[in-house]
């Protein structure tokens, strides 16, 4: 037994032998006998079952692992097949003579606005004609939904 396990054992007997007195001598080395080897084998129980939990746990990571692999790989896969889609599509609007579809077009920038179109836009907007009742009750009914 190890160190460590020995030391519990002891700890351990002591604890239950301190509970224990008013034996004469014959029975008491009997008593400490035996509470001795019961603590030894408590002890190796104990650490069996620690030794048990550990490999569970060890068992559950490799598990989460090999989860997270075929995860990955799956994700791997659906983006090659979509790769591989693309090109298909790309090479045959080539020989189509169709136009190429790019697969992210970049939005086209617009200019900005000067301080003048600006001005222009907020008269325009103040300037706008009122509104009906009926589109009124439309923004209304629009509301309440």
């Amino acid at each position: 037994m190890k160190s460590d396990n020995k030391g519990l054992a002891n700890d351990l007997s002591a604890a239950i032998l301190s509970k224990l007195h008013g034996l004469n001598a014959k029975s008491a080395k009997k008593l400490v006998k035996s509470v001795d080897e019961v603590s030894k084998d408590i002890v190796k129980k104990f650490t069996k079952l620690q030794k048990e939990e550990e490999n569970e746990k060890e068992k559950d990571a490799k598990k989460a692992a090999k989860k997270a692999e075929a995860k990955a790989h799956k994700i791997a896969k659906a983006k090659e097949k979509a790769a591989k889609k693309a090109t298909l599509e790309s090479k045959i609007a080539i020989v189509t003579h169709d136009a190429v579809v790019t697969p992210k077009a970049k939005p086209v920038a617009t200019p900005k606005a000067t301080p003048a179109k600006k001005a222009v836009a907020k008269v325009v907007k103040k300037k706008s004609a009122p509104k009906t009742e009926v589109a009124k009750e439309a923004e209304t009914v629009g509301e309440n939904d």
